[in-house]
């Protein structure tokens, strides 16, 4: 009977642990509809190029993570004009960081000789301002297939936060980067944060230097 019953709540903590709410959950089927949902777009990049900033994928670079193949957002360097640097932002909806929060999602540049693309994230406490991120990393995209990376963030009681990414960099080094399949979720219960935690899976810090033209 005692031997039961600690099978039995063994299970349940078990269960107890790897039960988490879903506080955003994004496939970018339609990037065009998201201004409406809460996200935040804005192409600070200067001088501005022709590009808007943050777009629908473009199939003819390479295909979504999953779903459709444009079923991504993404970012060129065609968001600042020849010579100048870019700085273009997205910003999630608010959500909550009472019982902490999970976030991933998956990054990929194009695989074009020569560029590179960094894209530099993080969460805030509310405002949709790179100066306000919390626990910030900068990655550069990689190139060879679609790759996951994590963010882990705290409890903090009463605290609404954004994650927010930020496509950096030269234009004349940068190139093409996207974002698919972001899912942030309640942090599990009877899970322990490391402190400051930011795992990522994948690629880590890399550097800028590269040389010139996208064919």
């Amino acid at each position: 009977m005692i031997k039961k019953l600690m099978v039995a709540l063994t299970l349940a903590s078990a269960m107890g642990v790897s039960q988490a709410a879903v506080l955003l959950q994004e496939d970018f089927d339609n990037v065009a509809s998201l201004p409406a949902q809460g996200w935040v777009f804005e192409n600070a990049s200067q001088p501005p190029g022709i590009a808007p900033g943050w777009v629908q994928g473009n199939p003819a670079v390479f295909d979504a993570h999953q779903g459709a193949p444009d079923a991504y957002i993404a970012s060129s360097f065609e968001s600042a004009a020849p010579g100048g640097r870019l700085d273009d932002r997205l910003f999630t909806p608010l959500f909550s960081l009472e019982n902490g929060a999970i976030a991933t999602f998956w990054l990929r540049g194009a695989a074009d000789a020569g560029f590179s693309d960094i894209v530099v994230y993080g969460y805030t406490d509310g405002p949709a301002d790179p100066g306000r991120f919390i626990q910030q990393m900068a990655i550069t995209a990689p190139t060879d297939d679609w790759t996951m990376f994590t963010l882990t963030i705290a409890p903090q009681a009463g605290v609404m936060a954004r994650l927010g990414f930020v496509h950096t960099g030269e234009e004349a080094t940068s190139n093409y980067v996207g974002l698919d399949t972001l899912r942030i979720e309640d942090m599990p219960r009877g899970a322990v944060p490391e402190p400051g935690s930011l795992a990522i899976l994948g690629l880590g810090l890399a550097g800028l230097a590269m040389a010139r033209r996208r064919s």
